[in-house]
């Protein structure tokens, strides 16, 4: 496996090379990153590696502290977030979900000394409507898929996560990962056996394809996986360009389950989409229901037996260094009345 201490170890298609050229993280994206060290691992020499699951799960895989690694997932973050910032967010989500986490890199158009600051502070937000609309194509979205793909073709499960933006990459990666598969296993003209085919994806994506989200923000989400949601109340992300519980049964969408928790924050604060506040209400639910934390297929099957018992929040104690993890500072005074802990 090939770690990565400079960046012309990664090949780019020569259509990026200006992209790069202005953007330098830009050469990461898609590549794996482990959060503990922050080291970047080349995505193609991790694939085409004898085994790529075990590989990942014992050498890229961050774990928290006295973990026993039986359990990782693969996680795909938001917009805006350098290598170090995804990184620490990571571990926070590994240590509070007690969840091995590898890092799929997702880099930011933001530079600490951009040529244009004006520019700067939205090229994010441009990009990620034009992922919305699918006029993109982000090497997550060709390499998630591509892991997808092996997981189904050898029968290994594998636990895909993401927030915000990586939500967007996900779904996609998965349509992605269907039409390949699809393709690999029958003629362009065959439709019965494509038929088969695309029925066989499901299957096979159905008893070893997990995915949680967090803020998810696309509707079109392919049957196959399970599919769990995660959100607050008044996140606008998921309530105006994402999968809602009343989206899902206009689609008749039975399979892809919701933990909506209480609104946390007042109307129109984007701080409902911090996925560091998400996480400790799901820590919460996870102890409540005397489910395992971490335990994502017990979980799954508590929201579609319907009996799982959603966290409030005035039953968080929450961690003292919130701080280091808001958008806004002044957000804290809206859960000041809740519990804190040193």
């Amino acid at each position: 496996m090939n770690r990565l201490d400079k960046t012309t170890q990664i090949i780019s298609p020569w259509w990026r090379w200006p992209l790069e050229a202005l953007f330098p993280d830009k050469k990461f994206d898609g590549q794996f990153q482990n959060p503990g060290s922050e080291e970047v691992f080349d995505f193609d020499s991790v694939i085409s590696s004898v085994n790529p699951i075990t590989m990942i799960a014992s050498e890229i895989a961050y774990y928290p502290e006295n973990d026993k690694h039986e359990l990782f997932t693969i996680f795909v973050s938001g917009l805006g977030q350098n290598k170090s910032e995804s990184s620490k967010r990571s571990r926070r989500y590994a240590s509070t979900l007690l969840t091995g986490i590898a890092n799929m890199n997702n880099s930011s158009f933001l530079k600490q000394r951009p040529i244009i600051a004006f520019i700067n502070r939205y090229l994010d937000w441009i990009n990620a409507v034009i992922d919305y609309l699918n006029l993109s194509g982000s090497p997550v979205i060709k390499n998630a898929a591509i892991l997808i793909n092996y997981s189904v073709n050898n029968s290994i499960p594998l636990n895909l996560s993401g927030d915000s933006l990586g939500t967007i990459y996900l779904a996609r990666a998965i349509k992605l990962a269907k039409r390949i598969f699809i393709s690999e296993h029958a003629r362009v003209f065959d439709f019965k056996e494509r038929q088969i085919q695309e029925q066989k994806w499901q299957q096979h994506t159905n008893q070893l394809i997990n995915v949680l989200t967090f803020g998810n923000g696309y509707r079109k989400w392919i049957p196959g996986p399970n599919y769990i949601m995660v959100f607050i109340e008044g996140d606008i992300l998921p309530q105006k360009f994402g999968m809602t519980p009343q989206r899902a049964i206009e689609q008749k969408r039975d399979d892809i389950k919701f933990l909506v928790f209480q609104r946390l924050f007042t109307e129109g604060n984007f701080e409902a989409h911090n996925m560091m506040f998400t996480i400790e209400l799901l820590r919460q639910t996870f102890k409540k229901n005397q489910i395992e934390v971490g335990d994502f297929m017990g979980l799954y099957n508590k929201l579609s037996s319907n009996t799982l018992e959603i966290a409030t929040t005035d039953e968080i104690s929450w961690p003292s260094d919130m701080k280091n993890y808001v958008w806004n500072p002044d957000s804290l005074k809206s859960i000041l009345s809740l519990s804190s802990h040193e």
